[in-house]
């Protein structure tokens, strides 16, 4: 290993407050390679201009493929003004997603979006289909699975702490527009129902005025 690698492997561990010991296992992870590693996003994150806000060094790869997964909603967010996606391990469901390919150096940075240290979720190696190649990326997972999947629940039944808001559900759609992902599950995710708020701020930052829903 080399001393910038050992660096950032360091940096790394520390933020996450981890032993220095434990810096060659995280040179082991599979979605790991130098001084890099391959993320898959599936929400907010599948948007360059939000990945880009704490994660500057992330490069598209392009869409992928996550098997066995679905996206749902859970976590409301104050800062989104609805409930954020997560992603639920289902045999019967597949996800698309963006994979991106991250300096090490933001490792640490996209742990604390995820809140992984206050434990909302776990970070896991998953194995995603790119360019019919099988690629490991990491994978954010909530830890408190919600009960039933939302977007099979009649619009009238879906809890408001399971709506995302109009201005984060025109982030995931115009993210998977930009990423390449195939136009059936852009129409899916327009399908979820949303609580109708509207972030200006974000509006105007992301540039949303025009994706429709």
């Amino acid at each position: 290993m080399n001393i910038f690698i050992a660096l950032i492997l360091a940096i790394i561990t520390l933020a996450a407050g981890e032993k220095i010991d434990d810096v060659s296992l995280i040179q082991q992870l599979p979605e790991v390679h130098g001084d890099k590693f391959y993320y898959f996003g599936f929400g907010s994150n599948m948007l360059a201009k939000r990945i880009h806000v704490q994660n500057p060094t992330a490069v598209i790869m392009g869409p992928a493929l996550l098997k066995d997964y679905r996206v749902d909603f859970a976590t409301p967010s104050w800062f989104w003004k609805g409930a954020v996606s997560t992603i639920v391990p289902d045999p019967s469901s597949e996800t698309w997603g963006t994979l991106w390919e991250i300096d090490l150096s933001n490792l640490p940075d996209i742990d604390n979006q995820e809140q992984v240290h206050d434990g909302w979720y776990r970070p896991e190696t998953v194995q995603v289909e790119y360019n019919n190649e099988k690629i490991p990326a990491r994978l954010y997972v909530i830890v408190d699975e919600p009960e039933g999947n939302v977007h099979d629940m009649p619009p009238n039944e879906v809890p408001e702490d399971r709506q995302p808001s109009k201005t984060y559900l025109k982030v995931m759609v115009k993210g998977a527009i930009e990423s390449g992902i195939p136009e059936h599950y852009v129409k899916w995710l327009k399908g979820f129902k949303h609580n109708n708020k509207t972030a200006e701020e974000l509006e105007d930052r992301f540039e949303l005025q025009s994706v429709e829903l």
